[in-house]
């Protein structure tokens, strides 16, 4: 496949885990080359990655970095479309083009995050 990451596929959302590979198969038709490098995360491993770049006052304050200094996420643990199976993250060669195919689909996307594909309005699922 174009888009390849499969493995990390498993723990989505059944639903969304249908919709990625519908784009993986979007991926395929148009040539594009990816992986999938990030899907379900535990709240230990979005903290881990929350605290990446950032000195501990601004991870107390949540201070959003939207990727400077080194930030990887600004979703602290719990708060990130990724802990509940509804994220994957893409990289590769064609990153750019499968952001914007995924959004032509209806994926939701973050502005400032080229990697990030989401179930769009993911929050109304948990209540």
């Amino acid at each position: 496949m174009a888009l390849s990451g499969t493995s990390y596929l498993s723990g989505l959302w059944p639903p969304f885990s249908a919709a990625v590979r519908y784009l993986q198969a979007y991926c395929s038709y148009y040539n594009l080359e990816g992986s999938i490098v990030s899907g379900l995360r535990s709240n230990q491993e979005q903290t881990r990655l929350y605290a990446q770049g950032r000195t501990p006052y601004e991870v107390a304050h949540q201070v959003s970095k939207q990727g400077a200094g080194g930030s990887v996420t600004d979703a602290p643990a719990g708060s990130s479309a990724h802990n509940y199976g509804l994220a994957v993250d893409v990289e590769g060669r064609d990153q750019a083009r499968i952001i914007a195919l995924a959004a032509a689909l209806g994926f939701g996307t973050v502005s400032w995050d080229p990697a990030h594909i989401e179930w769009p309005n993911w929050r109304a699922l948990l209540g």
